[in-house]
């Protein structure tokens, strides 16, 4: 990873307006570094936050509340509670003459209230999640391609000497956060990196947990478009370029000058680009 071009963004954006951003996704100002720090992950957060977090991207850019308990049995077989968590989807509004035995939305789009709060827009979320998509089929989390799936995204995380070990992932159903350490926090070893020492074993859970369940991806949301990048500019590439990367962006702020001169071999996706942003 290329870390001063996340320091410069953080600088250039200001520390105070990320965290008000971050605090969207669940975690506590308390909880965040007020330094360019910020930007190398020097927060000290718990797996079940940052999974919180990530589901944000998941589905679509909704704030869900996690829970343990989905329901309590008595020895009658009465159920006692039942958890109603808010889901991320689009609330409904029934009419008064509503039937109530008809569902809203057999296609599972909207639901009945309570519905989770939308705390980034879905194209944010869509851009975020096609970002982490090419961390498994381009970057440090290349080896989830052996699951086979077109549906995963996530990002690998490792602190300094090694003393964490960090993937997180997911597709549109799910999200799985795997950290690796010690309780007494030491090194784990020279070459233990999150995608080394904790992808394994997030790619063991969703080979089981994704079995017989089909590929579920987030849907291109309105406003944008796929265009031809030249990678060593992040300009329009040339028509005559062959090595040109596709990029998705908002239709607002797709580049509107092109390189001046033809992509090369030495720019081409494999040579490295994405390397540098995952």
């Amino acid at each position: 990873s290329r870390n001063l071009v996340s320091v410069r963004l953080l600088r250039s954006i200001g520390v105070d307006t990320a965290i008000d951003y971050i605090t969207r996704f669940g975690l506590k100002k308390s909880q965040l570094p007020r330094d360019l720090s910020l930007a190398l992950g020097s927060a000290s957060i718990a797996p079940l936050e940052l999974a919180t977090g990530h589901a944000v991207f998941a589905n679509g850019g909704y704030k869900v509340t996690p829970y343990f308990i989905s329901s309590i049995v008595d020895a009658d077989g009465e159920v006692v509670f039942r958890a109603a968590p808010p889901l991320a989807c689009k609330p409904v509004i029934r009419p008064p003459d509503a039937d109530d035995s008809v569902p809203a939305d057999p296609g599972g789009q909207s639901c009945e209230a309570p519905a989770a709060p939308a705390v980034i827009t879905p194209q944010n979320a869509y851009l975020m999640t096609s970002m982490m998509h090419d961390v498994i089929e381009r970057g440090t989390g290349r080896r989830a391609r052996e699951l086979g799936r077109a549906d995963l995204a996530g990002k690998t995380g490792t602190t300094n000497d090694q003393r964490d070990a960090w993937f997180s992932g997911f597709n549109r159903e799910i999200v799985t956060t795997v950290w690796v350490g010690f309780d007494k926090v030491q090194p784990l070893g020279r070459h233990e990196t999150g995608g080394r020492a904790a992808l394994p074993i997030w790619m063991s859970f969703m080979k089981t947990a994704l079995n017989g369940m089909p590929e579920s991806t987030l849907p291109e949301p309105e406003n944008m478009i796929t265009v031809a990048i030249d990678p060593a500019t992040g300009l329009l590439a040339r028509t005559d370029s062959d090595n040109a990367i596709e990029e998705i962006f908002r239709v607002d702020y797709v580049p509107e000058e092109f390189s001046e001169t033809p992509v090369s071999a030495d720019t081409s996706p494999d040579a490295g680009f994405p390397e540098l942003l995952f």
